[in-house]
């Protein structure tokens, strides 16, 4: 069990199951090992390398399950009947903790023409990163992603915690970006034949807001005060705030060695060495919300 890392529910229903005797064996060993689950977009899933969510598991000795889709919204990931989906399956396989990875391309490519479309069709003049970030959250870019955080939570609330008081979740921010401008590099090398039909490789804000900023300095200013003072302190503040007693989340953005180029693969993904600096982090909140009898599970 401690080997595998699932990606599918039916091979985690085949451990689960079983005859009693074995069953009664898992029960045994999840009273002193935990079973997380991660759910979320590219920083959990991307196929291209270890990424976040398999560099986590890989210093965890429990069951470990990793969902999601490169490139997801909370629109994608967090649609009502999504939630509630999700939600069933939580409770049908008692994970301690969901540890979810949205939010981060809620306000990257076309999503950003649409408070930007005047700067962009070349009828105002350019502007700093200060202006361009108060119209995105004008725009209601943060308040949404924060709408379907809540959902998600007061779901788990009404259909998990009832039955699993112990349960909990884990976000993580994102840390700002320092390769501004940078396309990925989808070959078959490195992709394989999923890269011949690949189309948005980025860069996913630099290609929008090259027409609104005066620079790609103020590029890289922007995308801080977007996921910093936007996602982080707009969406997870309030969250840890109004839902202290069942979420929490890592702050990879304070993570200061991100700050090196070399770290990163391109726009907004980390190399495996990028992801591998952020792990530690987001494994010290998962281990701070587990119960007491399995956080030596935790490297």
């Amino acid at each position: 069990m401690t080997g595998s890392i699932f990606t599918r529910w039916e091979d985690l229903r085949g451990i689960r199951g079983g005859n009693v005797r074995h069953r009664r064996a898992v029960k045994e060993w999840m009273k002193t090992h935990p079973a997380i689950l991660y759910w979320g977009d590219s920083w959990f899933s991307t196929p291209l390398y270890p990424n976040l969510a398999r560099q986590s598991a890989a210093r965890i000795d429990g069951l470990r399950m990793i969902v999601g889709k490169p490139g997801a919204t909370t629109e994608d990931l967090l649609e009502s009947r999504k939630i509630d989906t999700m939600a069933g399956r939580i409770r049908g396989n008692a994970f301690d903790v969901l540890c979810i990875s949205m939010g981060g391309n809620d306000a990257l490519s076309k999503r950003l023409e649409v408070p930007f479309d005047p700067w962009i069709k070349g009828r105002p003049a350019r502007i700093d990163a200060d202006e361009a970030f108060d119209i995105l959250a004008e725009s209601g870019a943060f308040s949404r992603i924060l709408d379907r955080y809540r959902q998600l939570l007061n779901a788990l609330r009404r259909d998990v915690l009832v039955s699993n008081p112990d349960f909990r979740v884990v976000g993580q921010s994102y840390a700002p970006l320092c390769r501004i401008g940078v396309a990925g590099d989808l070959t078959i090398d490195n992709i394989g034949l999923l890269a011949l039909l690949k189309g948005d490789v980025g860069p996913w804000l630099w290609g929008p807001m090259r027409r609104v900023l005066t620079s790609i300095e103020e590029g890289a200013r922007f995308s801080g005060l977007m996921l910093v003072k936007g996602f982080r302190d707009s969406v997870l503040g309030p969250l840890r705030a109004e839902h202290a007693d069942i979420f929490s989340y890592a702050n990879l953005a304070s993570i200061g060695s991100l700050a090196d180029p070399e770290l990163w693969y391109d726009e907004i993904h980390p190399k495996e060495s990028g992801f591998s600096a952020c792990a530690p982090v987001l494994n010290d909140a998962l281990r701070a919300a587990l119960p007491a009898e399995k956080r030596a599970a935790i490297h």
